[in-house]
């Protein structure tokens, strides 16, 4: 289903090698076998060279894949955001076009309605040619959610959805989450699709008996949107990245559950003989 994009925060992280994926033909060429995007933080703390994206896209070449590239943190984290690397970082991006998915604007809690026109400044100097998406956390927004949505709509923009709610109504005394609990933003999650592009980072819990509801209802928002021609992408994230393989499996498993035009997940570059945490 081309409207259909499930992936992680990451294609590489250490656990994961030779567990779920392989070095070969590279982390990223073995991750984009099983799934179809991903979201691509690397650029939020630096602009990557030449030789880094030659890499890259060697490494999807043909496949059906998107990477959601998130704008560097000298744009949207500081007080006076640099043009400059937002220009270098489109160029130094255009080789990849043809795999590039939404661009993630998340702009940090201390950004809130009062900068409403530093965030437009940005969105002005953003080019035609991609889409993008536009995360929030500053809790006003959520309050006054009128202030925020004209601008969405000027700029043909989706909004990132981050449920964080697993983590936070779940076990908050477990070990893996504690850190993630100061981390990650308790803010309420948008019910709006906008501009036909839905983009959800979900939070599972580690423990993952508390995740049963939050995935049955993103199944049933996630099938929803797919109907009426929507953009879906769903990321899933846990406070340990090691979770986050088989838990897209389980999403993807009970999506399927419901549908009859979703193929399995393709399986995994590294065969999987226990279960899969």
């Amino acid at each position: 289903m081309k409207n259909y994009h499930l992936g992680l925060p990451a294609w590489a992280f250490p656990a994961w090698h030779n567990r779920y994926f392989t070095s070969k033909p590279s982390a990223l060429g073995s991750y984009a076998t099983v799934f179809g995007t991903v979201e691509g933080n690397t650029t939020f703390y630096q602009i990557p060279d030449n030789n880094t994206v030659a890499r890259w896209q060697d490494s999807i070449t043909g496949k059906d894949f998107k990477l959601c590239f998130k704008l560097p943190k000298t744009v949207t984290h500081q007080p006076s955001p640099d043009h400059r690397d937002l220009t270098l970082f489109f160029k130094q991006l255009e080789p990849l076009r043809e795999n590039l998915g939404p661009f993630l604007v998340q702009f940090p809690a201390s950004v809130g309605p009062q900068q409403l026109q530093k965030i437009q400044q940005i969105l002005d100097r953003l080019p035609g040619q991609y889409r993008y998406v536009l995360e929030v956390r500053h809790k006003d927004f959520f309050s006054q959610p009128e202030v925020l949505q004209p601008v969405v709509q000027r700029y043909g923009l989706g909004l990132a959805v981050m449920d964080t709610r697993p983590i936070f109504r779940g076990d908050r005394l477990h070990p893996e989450v504690l850190a993630a609990l100061h981390d990650k933003p308790d803010v309420p999650v948008w019910n709006q699709v906008f501009n036909q592009l839905l983009f959800v980072r979900l939070l599972l819990h580690p423990d993952l008996a508390s995740n049963a509801m939050y995935i049955d209802q993103w199944r049933k928002r996630i099938s929803k949107a797919l109907d009426h021609g929507c953009e879906c992408y769903m990321m899933i994230h846990c406070p340990n990245n090691l979770h986050c393989p088989p838990l897209a499996l389980e999403f993807h498993d009970t999506l399927r559950a419901g549908r009859n035009d979703l193929p399995p997940l393709p399986p995994w570059p590294v065969p999987q003989q226990h279960t899969l945490i």
